[in-house]
């Protein structure tokens, strides 16, 4: 059986595993309501996401949109982009995302402010306050100015830099904290 058969039996599998046990099982819409995703996702936007693929063993990866329960709490559920995974060396230089020591070409982010934040636009640094997961993070992950993203987690930031809550100020998240990962957008307007 060639790659692209198997691979089209697995989507086939997949999909009818999702119709047999109810699509509400595999897949989910979410709507979008900050402005921590602009111009990704828009205010009134719905993304559907698929639930199966990570408990079946996919691994995130970098540049997926994921579907995440808030870690300082869990009932809250965010949507955020992965820019780091496990191996990974980050840093932000004047608001311009390197890993692994190469910038990276990100035409899906969004810098509305000229002004330049110590912490946000030039991260890591220290921050003026942290919340114990972030304290630990740059105490124990930092390697030559850059963060070091450990096995098991994930960094994750907004695509609106300037205006997003994201691993910046509450940590890694886990594999654990993901939902799932986007598919599709259904715009709000």
């Amino acid at each position: 059986m060639t790659p692209l058969r198997i691979a089209a039996l697995a989507v086939t599998v997949l999909v009818l595993l999702c119709f047999a046990t109810g699509a509400v099982f595999c897949l989910r819409l979410y709507g979008v309501s900050s402005a921590a995703m602009e111009d990704t996702l828009m205010p009134g936007d719905r993304v559907l996401i698929e639930k199966v693929s990570l408990p079946l063993g996919r691994e995130p990866k970098f540049g997926d949109v994921v579907v995440l329960r808030y870690p300082l709490n869990p009932v809250e559920v965010y949507i955020k982009r992965i820019v780091g995974v496990p191996g990974d060396r980050l840093r932000i230089v004047n608001k311009q995302l390197y890993r692994n020591g190469a910038a990276m070409a990100e035409p899906y982010a969004k810098h509305a402010s000229m002004l330049i934040d110590s912490y946000r636009d030039n991260f890591p640094s220290t921050p003026k306050m942290a919340v114990p997961a972030v304290a630990e993070m740059l105490g124990d992950h930092m390697q030559g100015g850059e963060l070091a993203v450990p096995n098991g987690r994930y960094f994750v930031l907004g695509d609106n830099r300037d205006d997003s809550s994201d691993s910046r100020y509450w940590g890694f998240i886990s594999k654990s904290h993901i939902i799932g990962r986007s598919l599709m957008v259904l715009p709000g307007r």
